[in-house]
């Protein structure tokens, strides 16, 4: 081989492996920027962020839009003597909701905001609270929330039998309040307590007149069967477990002794039994109250309902209701109110709520009067059952409703 030739041969090689730790070089520096990125990245990642595990954020919510159709036996209603019907959609519930835990799943939290219809779209801030979770089942809740009462007021619009609550829950409910609650939860027994501002006071400031000067609030619920997670809702797909469970309540508030709040005591207690099966489900409640406001006369109120639903298919429920309304003798139109609550619900996800169709009739067989608004808190006539105000009984609607859970 000429001297020339293998000059080539070695500059060639030597070039070679210049050229392949150039390439090595410039990769570890690639890589190496790449980890100095990552761990730049993972060091400002929000305290928020999922990766973590002790600081979580979920996004839920859900919609329900609604297409009904009343009849109203009454010529005041509308302009001329026979414009006695109001159709029309309606965008019942739109909810949104943020939860998760902070420091460590001990430690959580829960803000719901509503964009419900009689809010006509406007953004409402509905829950807003933190927990936390002891040792042996205790646990803590402090902010904004339901007032541990009425069963069917505890358990998610999205999670009803028919539509809508009824018009007992409407009239009764305590609502939601500010204040703090403690609870346990054992193997068959569970229950809350609450001390709050009192029935209805959402968003209210601590000077406001619709606070009491303070309210207690205590639920106790007893198991004999099934598991606790089956009554997060009123309906039981087929093949599920039998299910059982009893609930009493009570509350007492008292105002008037400090600025501003009305002077007036509450009394208020329910029971109800809850049986679920193999596809079917029934579900009974009673609730009284006692109202005193200073120099007026002590009122007592009662209302009742039944209910229960039935799997004809897979993804078919068939369901009826039936509540009574009793207002007190002494309050003015005191008449008792009589409703009738019959429809289906088709789950296009089987064994879900997360996409259904209800379809239903609702008729009142009396006149709204005392008994649809009768205790703080209570909803009176609403569009959302459908009610409306009338001075004639025989009024009844068709509901169509597709929800959607996301």
């Amino acid at each position: 081989m000429s001297r020339t030739k293998s000059l080539w041969l070695i500059a060639g090689a030597a070039l070679s492996m210049g050229t392949a730790a150039m390439a090595q070089n410039t990769l570890d520096q690639s890589r190496a920027y790449s980890n100095e990125l990552m761990a730049d990245a993972a060091g400002r990642t929000s305290a928020l962020a999922q990766g973590t595990r002790n600081f979580t954020v979920d996004v839920h919510g859900f919609t329900q839009i609604r297409y009904i159709w009343t009849h109203v036996e009454d010529e005041d209603v509308g302009n001329e003597e026979d414009d006695d019907s109001a159709i029309g959609f309606q965008m019942a519930r739109t909810r949104l909701s943020v939860s998760g835990n902070i420091i460590d799943e001990n430690w959580g939290y829960f803000i719901q905001f509503g964009f419900d219809a009689p809010e006509e779209g406007s953004a409402t801030l509905l829950d807003a609270y933190g927990t936390y979770r002891m040792e042996n089942g205790w646990n803590v809740m402090f902010g904004q929330f339901k007032l541990p009462f009425l069963r069917e007021e505890l358990v998610s619009a999205k999670h009803q039998l028919a539509w809508e609550r009824s018009p007992m829950n409407e009239s009764f409910t305590l609502d939601r309040a500010q204040g703090i609650q403690f609870g346990f939860e054992g193997d068959a027994t569970r229950f809350m307590a609450a001390f709050s501002d009192g029935a209805g006071t959402a968003n209210t400031d601590y000077t406001s007149g619709a606070e009491a000067d303070f309210a207690l609030t205590g639920r106790l619920e007893f198991k004999w069967a099934g598991d606790w997670r089956q009554f997060r809702d009123f309906t039981s797909f087929q093949n599920s477990d039998f299910a059982g469970m009893v609930g009493v309540a009570g509350h007492y508030q008292s105002g008037g002794e400090t600025l501003g709040t009305t002077d007036a005591d509450l009394w208020a207690l329910t029971a109800d039994v809850s049986v679920e099966g193999n596809g079917w489900n029934v579900f009974a409640a009673g609730v009284y109250t006692n109202s005193e406001p200073e120099g007026g006369e002590d009122t007592n109120n009662w209302a009742g309902l039944i209910q229960g639903g039935f799997f004809v298919s897979p993804q078919t429920e068939i369901f009826a209701r039936l509540d009574v309304l009793v207002p007190d003798d002494d309050i003015d139109d005191s008449d008792e109110f009589t409703t009738i609550t019959a429809g289906l619900n088709y789950y296009v996800v089987p064994e879900s709520h997360a996409a259904k169709l209800t379809a239903g009739v609702i008729y009142f067989l009396d006149e709204p009067g005392a008994a649809t608004s009768v205790v703080p808190g209570g909803g009176g006539n609403s569009t959302l059952i459908p009610l409306l105000a009338s001075d004639e009984d025989g009024q009844f609607s068709i509901v169509g409703q597709f929800q959607l859970v996301f």
